[in-house]
């Protein structure tokens, strides 16, 4: 029996989501505003499944695992926000400079989120990033906490300032329109 498919991020053509954006100072105050649209702008068939083409470039899906982006480079998906039978997820990237390490947490337990679009259930999901650079040794942490719901897709995306639990950039669900 095949695994099902939650449905993280509605995906057909012509579905788009409209964000506020809003970057804070140190010291918590917003210092700019701005908006972006998210879009499915058509799909295609990649080693026999259907995936999502968005007005990014990004190419995503949903699948058994969760929703995954399709690396075009490696030529495989990667796992962006994981089922609910997932522990945590963790990538490492080699880059001439440092080492970024990624790892991604799912909280199962849904939290009530208000926006600007209306109030949702969601997942948390607690992205880490540690870059460790090769020069010096040196580390950097940064984390991102994004609330997904399921159906929805992505309703909110908290990041912060390095080695911090200060507020940098905030992204948020303003409108969304389903085909």
């Amino acid at each position: 029996m095949p695994v099902p498919i939650e449905e993280v991020v509605p995906l057909q053509v012509g579905n788009k989501w409209v964000y506020q954006v809003t970057a804070y100072d140190t010291s918590g105050s917003p210092l700019s505003t701005s908006s972006f649209i998210r879009s499915v702008l058509k799909d295609t068939i990649i080693q026999k499944s259907t995936w999502y083409i968005l007005n990014n470039g990004s190419i995503v899906q949903n699948s058994a695992e969760g929703y995954v982006y399709y690396n075009t480079a490696g030529k495989q998906p990667v796992l962006i926000y994981q089922g609910p039978d997932y522990g945590g997820i963790g990538y490492m990237y080699k880059y001439p400079q440092y080492d970024l390490w990624v790892l991604t947490t799912r909280t199962n337990k849904l939290n009530t989120v208000a926006t600007a679009a209306g109030t949702f259930d969601s997942y948390l999901f607690k992205i880490d990033n540690q870059r460790t650079y090769h020069t010096n040794i040196s580390v950097f942490s940064m984390k991102q906490d994004d609330y997904v719901a399921p159906g929805m897709g992505l309703i909110r995306s908290d990041t912060y300032y390095t080695d911090s639990d200060k507020i940098m950039k905030r992204q948020e669900l303003v409108s969304y329109t389903f085909r």
